[in-house]
This record gives C-alpha cells, structure tokens and sequence, in this order.
C-alpha cells in the first residue's frame, strides 16, 4: 500500500511515502515555520523521488498534533483536502510516539518534550528495549516536574524534541534526573515525516484509518488566542 505521510507539527515540515515493500521516501522542507507555502512542493518532491505520482497514492498519514499549533492546522487541513479529493482514508499519527520512534535505537526512558509555553511542555514518554515502544506517560501538556517524575529513577532517560533546547528547561530536566539524562541531537529537535509514514502504515493494516470527514487535530489544550477569549480545551 503506497501512504503519504505529512508532518508539519514541528518547526520544519516534511513529507514522506511509504510502499508496499516498506520502503520510505522522504523530502524535508529548508527553513522554518514556512509550512503554508511550501507543503506542497514538499509533497511533490517526496512523491518523485519515491517515483510515484498522486494518482498512485492510497492511504494518507498526518502528524495529528500536539504542537504547534498553526502547523498542525496546515498539515491536518491538508490531509483531509487529499482525502476528500481522492477517496482515500487517513491515519491520524500521534506526533510525540512517531518523534519517540525516530529515537528507537536507544536503550531505556525515551522523553519526548516540546516546549507549549506558559511554562509547560507537551510531553510523552517510552521505556524502549529492541526498537519496541512501550508507553509510560501519556501524551498530554504537562509542567516539567510532572515529566521528571514520571521518567526519573527508571533508568537511563534519552530526552528529544524542541523543548531539549530551551534552556530553563533542559537545566530542569537535568537538575531532577541527574547523570541519568541524555539528551539528543540537533536532526533530533523536530518530528519527521518518515515516522509517520511507518506508524501510519501500521494503522492503516490494522483497519484504524478514518474518514476525512472524521479526521481531527490534537492540540491538547487551547491556542492563546482561544484563552484570550475565555475559551476551555475540548
């Protein structure tokens, strides 16, 4: 089954397609926060140098959130435009597990923390042993301490995504987990569209894809727009 990936949740965003033989091709977008304007070509890109065309394309995969939250407008917006004008079903990727799978060759706590601000983090985390993920904090917009506890005295602790550089809370992180923490590399600061071609893949032969019409964002809590406005999380 040939699946197109999108994952505009992160920073960059990037696109990906999967085969039927599991093979992923991926394109990434240059500079940051330019989803609007270059999804697209993203796309296209992606497709050629997996050599298929659109027309050959039968399942969708999107990075259903959290984070930003404008990039997962794009990227959700997206996939549902391609759903409903192709006929095709959509796998909804959660984008903390498809990030954790992109650091799946490490051993222990894999913690995956993006920054939401206000002094909080959407965050999740996997005990990892031979590439396998098993959950151990639900995703979910936490403050850092919540995190620390969850993950701390269970071993090493791989911690990934943009939240890592923020400084107040990487000194956090590092003052409650100690020599135990570890924390990734620059290719692993933003979510990728090949991890979500694969989980999508795995949601699609397990008959989870949904329709357009049912496909939906997870921002986890409201923009600071919509608390502006007095608006509560649905």
């Amino acid at each position: 089954m040939n699946i197109l990936a999108i994952e505009t949740t992160g920073p960059v965003a990037s696109a990906a397609v999967i085969d039927e033989d599991g093979c992923v091709c991926e394109a990434v977008g240059e500079g940051r926060l330019t989803h609007l304007e270059k999804l697209v070509p993203i796309i296209d890109k992606a497709l050629a140098d997996c050599g298929k065309k659109l027309s050959d394309i039968e399942g969708i995969a999107v990075s259903r959130g959290p984070g930003s939250f404008t990039g997962i407008r794009i990227g959700v917006a997206t996939a549902k435009a391609l759903g409903q004008a192709l006929g095709l079903r959509i796998a909804e990727v959660p984008s903390l597990y498809a990030a954790a799978l992109g650091a799946n060759k490490f051993e222990g706590i894999i913690c995956v923390v993006l920054d939401a601000r206000r002094s909080q983090v959407y965050a999740a985390a996997y005990s990892c042993a031979f590439g396998e993920l098993e959950e151990i904090l639900p995703e979910g917009a936490y403050d850092v301490p919540q995190v620390t506890e969850a993950v701390k005295e269970k071993g090493p602790v791989y911690f990934i995504g943009d939240g890592v550089f923020v400084r107040e809370i990487r000194e956090e992180l590092e003052r409650e987990v100690g020599e135990q923490a570890f924390f990734g590399h620059e290719e692993l600061r933003v979510q990728r569209a090949d991890s979500v071609a694969i989980i999508g893949s795995e949601i699609f032969e397990a008959g989870g894809a949904v329709s357009y019409a049912e496909a939906r964002p997870e921002y986890l809590r409201v923009s600071e727009a919509e608390r502006k406005a007095g608006l509560k999380s649905s």
